[in-house]
């Protein structure tokens, strides 16, 4: 379970780019950030204890960088736990044609920055933290 999770992770990482885009062209360090922080809220909201300890450090990691006060990144991880509660972790088929689901959370997690409600806390955030990642880059 433990290798499959960090596999999973791996191709996360490789494909991270591609699967948390929240729009056209490139996005900025402030972005990044948030696109990043937005996916590690939602591994340190999932039952699997390795996915929510990965998702901990790396959203621990992410803050030791940020610039701005907590506050004006709660409303990411707000906008993370409502759309989980919406839609819950995606699930696909077992192996083979019998298998029960499985559930997905590596996928739910890599898409969550591209939904929606997420998409517009992380837009709003860009707007709160704009003033304090120009202040830092100087």
């Amino acid at each position: 379970m433990m290798r499959s999770a960090m596999m999973a992770l791996s191709l996360l990482a490789a494909c991270g780019g591609h699967a948390a885009s929240t729009g056209a062209g490139a996005r900025s360090p402030l972005q990044d950030d948030l696109v990043a922080y937005a996916t590690a809220s939602c591994f340190t909201m999932q039952q699997n204890n390795y996915l929510k300890d990965q998702g901990q450090r790396w959203a621990g990691a992410i803050m030791q960088g940020a610039h701005g006060p907590i506050e004006k990144w709660v409303p990411v991880t707000t906008a993370v736990k409502a759309e989980l509660a919406r839609s819950g972790v995606a699930e696909g088929q077992g192996e083979g044609p019998m298998a029960p689901a499985v559930t997905l959370p590596v996928m739910t997690c890599g898409r969550i920055a591209t939904t929606s409600g997420v998409r517009q806390a992380i837009g709003a955030a860009v707007t709160a933290l704009a003033n304090d990642y120009a202040v830092k880059s100087r």
